[in-house]
C-alpha cells in the first residue's frame, strides 16, 4: 500500500500541523457507527506506534494504520487538497473514501485552521 500526498495536500497539512508533534495515522473512526464497516477515515496525530499498527509508505514518510482497517482501502491512495472547499480528500483511482479528511489530535480535537503562534 502507498499514499501519495499531492503538493497542495502537503502544504495544507504543514500549515495545519504547524509545530504539533506526533506521527500521522490514517485512522478509521467508528465512533457513533453501528458496525465497523460504516466508519470514516481521518488523519490523526498519535504519539507512537502500537502493536495493532502497520506502516504505509508515502512520499512524506511512513503513515500508521490499524491492520484491520487496511482491507477497506485500495493499494494506491492519494491525499489531495481542494482549495475551493478547503478540505483534504482521501481517494484512489476507483473511489473517494473521504472528501472531508480531517486532521485531529490524539484527544479528538479537530485542527481546522492553520495554527499561528
Amino acid at each position: 500500500m502507498y499514499i501519495t500526498f499531492t503538493d497542495s495536500a502537503k502544504n495544507r497539512l504543514a500549515a495545519l500541523r504547524s509545530n504539533l508533534e506526533g506521527r500521522l495515522h490514517l485512522y478509521y473512526d467508528t465512533e457513533g457507527c453501528s458496525c465497523e464497516n460504516s466508519g470514516i477515515f481521518t488523519l490523526r496525530l498519535v504519539e507512537e506506534k502500537t502493536a495493532e499498527d502497520d506502516e504505509i509508505e508515502s512520499n512524506i514518510g511512513p503513515v500508521l494504520i490499524k491492520r484491520w482497517t487496511e482491507m477497506f482501502l485500495e493499494e494506491a491512495l492519494t491525499i489531495d487538497y481542494n482549495d475551493t472547499e478547503k478540505t483534504m480528500i482521501l481517494k484512489s483511482d476507483g473511489q473517494y473514501y473521504n472528501r472531508n479528511l480531517l486532521l485531529v489530535t490524539n484527544t479528538d480535537e479537530v485542527i481546522s485552521c492553520p495554527i499561528t503562534s
